[in-house]
């Protein structure tokens, strides 16, 4: 649990910080705990991202001016503006805010949220010729927009933009930049050029201020080179009106200006009253403007009465020396305001005075008759010589300066609560060290890398201004991410170094030598760009949230609260001798002892050579015992002890009255794990999506992690050094002291001083941005969260590192560490080595959470079964699904003898065994498993399986050569039928066409035996191929490219298609017997053997046929049909081979008498097949009747007869169609009298026509048609008779 508690210190800062108020600028001290609760100082973490760098959108405003040669030069500046709301967590300016920098005539604009990422947020505005003033920017918020302020040394403007309120919300947050392009800035609401300032370069102002008038006016107050004020003021956005231009002067009177020009001739070039520094603050109905003048005076101006109603003399302030400081200019005074309900407004003046520096903190007091004075608070001084700029709050003053060095300070003071007046301190992140020291082991490309890409270091603008310059082109490289620039870099350097050797051979020192050359030339050009983009131009505190930034030149950078345990450690001797003040603890000697315990570390730290300090950290990299490599780097110190360093340490351990205690006490403050566990404070869930979600704020946690781990790793390094000088000259601790040291203190330190390391190393590659909820992160924490984040964000990388630097000493979640590093292993495809992380975790699977979550074996519905089986089965799957059937097999096979008595669970192991070694065609191993199942319906579903994938495989050779002991009934259907099939695809001649009816045969009988359940079998599909083991899945074995392999559709037979089969097998063969030619003839269909059948003459065979497969008999009889035609016409020749064909069909009776010749037999076999197989539309007898008809054979009478009973009038239609007019009239005449009772009997008539009989019918419309066609032909007395007749055929029906 030490890293959740890290993280949640760190959230905690945030919380303070961003979301706490002024509470998070004031110490508090906690009784009992050191760690966290002793906020004397800050330190400051970059929040520049390392993975992108921002892309300006480019704007420029020509507003036609000129270039004032040998001007005012105006230094950079920058600022700061918080939303009102940015307090509040679901406001949607919650943590958000906006920064700028100005350079020359452009300024630059960031919006920044710290909960999401802002869509279009950075905005650089070029204004030619038009230098941006000091404070010359200023954003003030509206209830619907947001107006910009900016005052040029030639114009002023103002943008007016939507409040986030007022925008439309959608998945991705739209920056209050997105539309900014959209307006026309050169319009008179937006820009105005000072006429005044069009003159000469001394006419442009000094300084300025702004602000937003109650009506919507902005009024721009400038500092006239003159002296006194000139303030311009633009009507509202949105409405009408011009702009006007007043001067503020001593006299007290204004005037409206047209221009700007001196009224005299002044003899020096000092102005007592010219503003060097402006403040303005809006008090009910009037605006007051604060002045801080050259003369060291303070000027206040009724902005309402143009007037000045306050003038106080600064030096009056000045403890001494004020008649020296009078007699020169102030040139670098400064002046901030603060104004709160409760304070009233509150003044902070910087007096710059060399050495004597000082801020003066007065508030305004009014009187009656508008009369005003300042009382004064308090006087701070500083030894600080360049202040760049400093921020008033409620209780402090922060500031930030320039040392001599150029180097950063940043202090905060409380003007109220100070007694000794002693700055507290704020750790500002240091510069690069200039030089990179180089191992001789080491490899300079890879040391001078991993300076340049840690978290603390370099911000990606840097590297890639070094890159095009170190490259001398024009290439753009903002696209690219953090590991493409770091490729980029690799090979720019190397190609240049590769670019400057002459020689063909170097030895490897002289190549060492070169690439330390190349690499420092590009580190130096790096480090001098950080250097730039690293200037500090200005503060920013958020009054709603107490956020305080420092705003850099190229980035913006955070301070949070520092740990008491840290701040003890990297504080100076001077600011650490006076913690003896400070409570660290109750008891008033154990806060002595680790003062002085403190301080001990900090001399070892300065006395440890930088080689030394790198073969600790070498140590803890290889995975080497901390302890015996802290021993080695002691005896390194102790001889090489020039400057008795040593024995400054031993003396100062001397006043050290209990060391174990105090020892104790600071790795207990070290000890996150044990502070989380004495931790009483209540937790509060909140949703991280709503907070610290983007990636800046990703990043500020990040780098907090690093510093805070980076820090500590140094002193837990320090501190086991220390203790073991104790153990090697500790003359002031007993011998029950140096065995707690040994066996207690020692190990804790070096447990400490590895889980350290662990995060820092962690946060250096940058994992904690992955995931904002990742905060339980401690080797030791038994939640085991953050490997988890790191596994389910597919972070495997950097998860192998982690487990690898914490397993050779944790040993907690044991089992839980080989899990992710089997994944791990799996993801760079090393299967081998994951199965034996698999296998080593299931010995900690009842033990660990993290296991058993996983394998929901917590649940009180998984009791049933062994955790450990659980445990088998998730790995199962996940290999299942990875596609790793070998270890599949090799883990199921492990875990059946965890399921010696868990049949289930053995079943299930066997059948994925099975399922396995049959996909990779170990067939005999496949039967082996599928023999061991002891489940009696996975056995036979297995064996199916078997059956039907060796079938499709053509395996029948390893089939058949399988026992199949007590499963012959299941198998033996599926080989015969297979066999069946082969044999009619491959063996074409009649012995195998009886083998295949047999096979077919016997398959019928095997499945009519088995359950009606299971009465199938899948059919083998026609040309399987099995693809072996080895064989290449693109070529065949002509080495040719093979065709995209075609998904095949499994058919199932059930016992009704297999006897399809077998009647289909029976017809081949008979029809085979008859004409042995046709037994070559192979895979012909149902359709395709009838008519084969049919043109042999074996009709019964197929009748049978088209009866099982539900076909027409039309084909047959009309085959019937034309054989008797033939027979009818070519008589009696060749009677032998019509014999043959009439005797394979069954005769109803045999003829032996002379006078039955083979026509007449075949009329007799179509007469029998007519009456039995009959249709209720009586269909096969029309067919017959249209074949003999369409080949112009007369009908014969018993078929005419047959056919008139059943349906006369498709007779009379089948005459007409064929022209039979004399056949058709007959027909008529006949079927009238017998509707009229005369023979009714042959046309199935049951009653002929009468009064009491039933309605009868004739058809009209085929008689009309023969009558027609009577008519148009030539007629006999016979015919024309007939016509007489139906002439006069509705009389007699009406009569």
């Amino acid at each position: 649990m030490y890293i959740c508690m890290i993280f949640s210190e760190v959230v905690h800062w945030l919380f303070k910080c961003l979301k706490g108020g002024s509470a998070a600028l004031s110490p508090r001290v906690h009784r009992g705990k050191m760690a966290g609760v002793l906020e004397k100082s800050y330190i400051e973490i970059c929040g520049f991202e390392r993975e992108s760098v921002l892309r300006f959108r480019q704007i420029t405003l020509n507003l036609g001016v000129g270039l004032h040669f040998g001007g005012v030069k105006y230094a950079d500046s920058a600022g700061g503006f918080s939303y009102e709301d940015s307090g509040k967590l679901l406001s949607v300016t919650s943590n958000r805010f906006i920064h700028w920098s100005t350079s020359g005539d452009t300024v630059q604009f960031v919006e920044q949220s710290l909960d999401t990422n802002l869509l279009n947020n950075a905005v650089r505005l070029h204004i030619p010729n038009c230098l941006l003033l000091p404070g010359g920017v200023c954003i003030q918020e509206t209830l619907n927009n947001i107006i910009i302020l900016i005052v040029t040394s030639q114009s002023v403007h103002r943008l007016v933009l939507p409040h986030p309120t007022r925008m439309y919300r959608s998945v991705s947050m739209q920056s209050i930049f997105t539309d900014i392009g959209k307006l026309n800035l050169s319009e008179p609401a937006h820009s105005y050029v000072l006429p005044f300032a069009q003159a000469a370069p001394a006419c442009a102002p000094s300084t300025s201020a702004t602000w937003i008038s109650h009506q919507g006016e902005a009024v721009f107050a400038l500092a006239s080179p003159s002296g006194g004020i000139t303030a311009v003021t633009l009507p509202a956005h949105d409405q009408d009106g011009t702009v006007s231009i007043q001067e503020l002067k001593q006299s007290s009177m204004m005037q409206r200006l047209a221009g700007w020009m001196p009224t005299a001739i002044r003899g020096d070039q000092s102005i007592p009253d010219l503003a060097i520094s402006l403040a303005v603050h809006q008090l009910e109905d009037d605006t007051f403007i604060f002045t801080l003048c050259q003369d060291h005076k303070l000027r206040m101006w009724s902005f309402k009465h143009q007037m000045c109603l306050l003038v106080t003399d600064m030096l009056e302030y000045m403890p001494a020396g004020r008649g020296e400081v009078k007699a020169s200019p102030a040139l670098a005074h400064k002046l901030r305001l603060f104004f709160s309900s409760s304070t009233g407004l509150c003044l902070a003046i910087y007096l710059a005075v060399p050495k004597r520096s000082q801020f003066c903190v007065l508030q305004l007091v009014a009187s009656e008759n508008n009369r005003y004075s300042l009382d004064h608070i308090s006087t701070l001084f500083t030894t600080q010589e360049t202040l760049v700029d400093f921020v008033l709050t409620a209780s402090d003053i922060w500031a930030v300066w320039l040392d001599n060095d150029d180097q950063t300070v940043v202090k905060y003071i409380s003007f109220e609560h100070s007694t000794t007046g002693m700055w507290n301190q704020v750790f500002v992140q240091p510069s690069p060290e200039e030089e990179v020291h180089v191992g001789e082991d080491q490899d300079p490309r890879e040391i001078y890398l991993d300076v340049l890409f840690s978290p603390l270091h370099f911000t990606a603008s840097a590297i890639i201004k070094a890159l095009q310059i170190y490259k001398r082109g024009t290439e753009r490289y903002s696209d690219l991410s953090w590991e493409e620039l770091k490729k980029e870099v690799t090979v720019t350097v190397e190609n240049e170094l590769q670019g400057s050797v002459t020689e063909y051979e170097f030895c490897q020192e002289d190549y060492r030598l070169l690439q330390v050359e190349f690499w420092s030339k590009f580190y130096a050009c790096c480090l001098q760009y950080q250097d730039v983009l690293s200037t500090p131009l200005a503060l920013h505190i958020s009054p709603a949230t107490a956020m305080v930034c420092v705003l850099r030149k190229g980035f913006v950078s955070f301070l949070l609260p520092c740990f008491a345990v840290d701040h003890l450690y990297l504080s100076s001797d001077e600011y650490l001798f006076s913690e003896e003040e400070t409570p660290i603890a109750e008891d008033s000697n154990l806060s002595r002892d680790v003062l002085q315990l403190v301080q001990c570390l900090r001399m070892v730290s300065e006395s440890l050579p930088e080689d030394m300090a790198y073969e600790m950290d070498k140590a803890l990299e290889d995975l080497l015992s901390p302890e015996k490599v802290s021993e080695k780097v002691l005896e390194g110190l102790l001889a090489s002890d020039n400057g008795n360093v040593i024995q400054d340490i031993l003396n100062k351990l001397q006043d050290i009255s209990n060391p174990t205690v105090a020892i104790n006490t600071l790795l207990r403050e070290l000890d996150l794990e044990a502070d989380a566990e004495t931790d009483t404070r209540p937790t509060v869930r909140i949703s991280l999506s709503q907070l610290y979600g983007s990636s800046v704020a990703a990043s500020l946690i990040c780098q907090a992690v690093c510093q805070t781990a980076m820090t500590r790793t140094l002193l837990c390094r320090d501190l086991l050094i220390l203790q073991q000088l104790y153990l090697r000259n500790g003359d002031n601790v007993s011998g029950a002291q140096l065995l707690q040291l040994q066996q207690d203190l020692i190990p804790r330190c070096s447990s400490l001083l590895c889980s350290y390391h662990l995060l820092k190393q962690m946060s250096v590659i940058h994992v904690f941005s992955i995931s904002l909820t990742s905060f339980t992160s401690w080797p030791s924490n038994a939640s085991f969260l953050f490997p988890e984040c790191l596994m389910v964000n597919c972070q495997y990388a950097q998860l192998q590192e982690y487990v690898r630097l914490v397993g050779p000493w944790c040993q907690v979640n044991v089992g839980s560490y080989r899990f992710v590093l089997g994944h791990c292993y799996l993801a760079s495809g090393e299967g081998q080595k994951a199965l034996q992380c698999f296998q080593e975790a299931a010995a900690e699977v009842d033990k660990e959470e993290f296991l058993m979550k996983l394998t929901g074996s917590d649940e009180e519905a998984a009791t049933s079964t062994a955790p450990r089986l659980l445990y088998y089965n998730k790995v199962l799957r996940l290999l299942e699904d990875i596609g790793l059937p070998e270890l599949v097999i090799n883990l199921a096979t492990l875990a059946i003898s965890e399921a010696a008595n868990d049949e289930r669970s053995q079943a299930a192991l066997w059948t994925r065994i099975f399922k396995h070694h049959l996909d990779l065609g170990h067939n005999s191993q496949a039967y082996e498993a599928l023999t061991q199942n002891p489940d009696s319906s996975r056995q036979l579903d297995c064996l199916r399986q078997l059956v039907v994938v060796l079938c499709e495989r053509a395996q029948l050779r390893d089939l058949v050569q399988f026992s199949f002991v007590n499963l012959h009934d299941e198998v033996a259907g599926t080989v015969m039928f297979e066999y069946g099939m082969r044999l009619g695809r491959e063996v074409r001649t009649l012995r195998g066409l009886q083998k295949q009816v047999n096979c077919y045969l016997a398959a019928l009988n095997c499945l009519r035996l088995v359950h009606p359940d299971y009465a199938w079998i899948v059919q083998p599909s026609s040309g399987a191929a099995y693809e072996r083991p080895g064989t290449s899945p693109k070529r065949n074995y002509d080495g040719e490219f093979a065709a995209n392999p075609v998904s095949q559709q499994i058919d199932i037979l059930e016992l009704k298609d297999l006897e399809k089969e077998y009647a289909l097998a029976r017809s081949r063969l008979t029809l085979a017997q008859q004409d042995p030619s046709s037994a070559a003839i192979a895979g012909a269909s149902s359709q395709e053997m009838v008519a084969l059948l049919v043109q042999t003459g074996l009709f019964d065979t197929a009748l049978t046929l088209c009866q099982t497969f539900n076909l027409s008999l039309t084909p047959v009889f009309e085959g019937l049909t034309f054989k008797c035609i033939k027979l009818q016409y070519k008589g009696d020749q060749d009677q032998t081979e019509v014999w043959n064909w009439l005797a394979a069909n069954q005769l109803p009776t045999v003829i032996t008498t002379k006078e039955s010749s083979a026509t007449d037999e075949a009329w007799r076999l179509l007469a029998h097949y007519l009456e039995k197989y009959p249709l209720q539309n009586a269909q096969y007898h029309r067919c017959v009747i249209n074949k003999l008809l369409s080949h112009g054979v007369p009908v014969p009478d018993w078929l005419l007869s047959s056919y008139k009973e059943i349906d006369a009038a498709s007779l009379l239609r089948l005459y007409l169609n064929f022209d039979q007019l004399e056949s058709a009239a007959e027909l008529v005449l006949e079927y009238v009298d017998a509707l009229l009772g005369k023979g009714h009997q042959y046309f199935g008539i049951e009653r002929p026509l009468s009064a009491t009989a039933s309605l009868v019918w004739l058809p009209y419309t085929s008689i009309d048609q023969l009558l027609r066609n009577l008519s148009e032909s030539q007629i006999n007395e016979k015919v024309k008779h007939f016509s007489l007749t139906f002439v006069m055929m509705p009389e007699i029906f009406i009569s």
